[in-house]
C-alpha cells in the first residue's frame, strides 16, 4: 500500500475531523474535533502530522479540491498530533481509518513524530490509553513502548469552546 507522511495543513482540516469523530466517538464535547484542530493550529502546528494515500486525482492539487480531501488530490487516511514542552514529549490522537489498519500507517506516523520530537532535544515521550483499549495498547508495546508506574491525573478548567 502506497501512503506518505506529512505535516498537516488546513486544508486537511474537515478529512481530519471525519476520522477523529469516527475513530474516538465516545470522546468528551471538549474534544471536539474541529476545536482540537484549530487550538493546536493557533498553538504548535508544526507537531502535527497526516497519514495520505494517493486519492484519484492524485497530483491534481488546486484550490478546486473538494473540501477535506488533503493536499494535492490525495485522502487523509490518519493523523497524530504531539505536543512538547521542554521536559516531555506527549503524543495524542492517533486515528488510522479503518480500512487502512495494520499497513503500517499508525507506526510511520509514530515514527516520524518521534524523530521530530528527537530533533527538538526530547528524550521522554509520554502517551495516554484508556484502560479499556486494549487492542491500541497492543499496538503501542508492540512498537517497544511499556507502561510507566505512575497515576495521571487530569482537571477540566472551564467549559472547551
Amino acid at each position: 500500500m502506497s501512503f506518505s507522511v506529512r505535516r498537516f495543513d488546513v486544508a486537511d482540516a474537515d478529512a481530519v475531523a471525519a476520522l477523529w469523530a469516527h475513530a474516538f466517538p465516545d470522546d468528551p464535547a471538549r474534544n471536539e474535533p474541529h476545536g482540537m484542530i484549530a487550538r493546536k493550529v493557533a498553538r504548535d502546528p508544526d507537531l502535527f502530522w497526516v497519514a495520505c494515500a494517493p486519492g484519484p486525482d492524485a497530483g491534481a492539487g488546486s484550490a478546486s479540491d473538494p473540501p477535506g480531501s488533503g493536499v494535492g488530490g490525495s485522502d487523509v487516511i490518519g493523523a497524530l498530533m504531539a505536543g512538547y514542552d521542554g521536559v516531555r514529549g506527549w503524543l495524542y490522537h492517533l486515528a488510522v481509518s479503518d480500512q487502512h489498519r495494520r499497513r503500517g500507517v499508525a507506526s510511520a506516523l509514530v515514527e516520524r513524530a518521534l524523530a521530530e520530537l528527537r530533533e527538538l532535544g526530547c528524550v521522554k515521550v509520554n502517551l495516554q490509553v484508556r484502560e479499556t483499549n486494549g487492542q491500541v495498547r497492543a499496538f503501542y508495546e508492540s512498537l517497544g513502548w511499556s507502561e510507566d508506574r505512575s497515576t495521571s491525573l487530569g482537571r477540566v478548567i472551564g467549559d472547551a469552546p
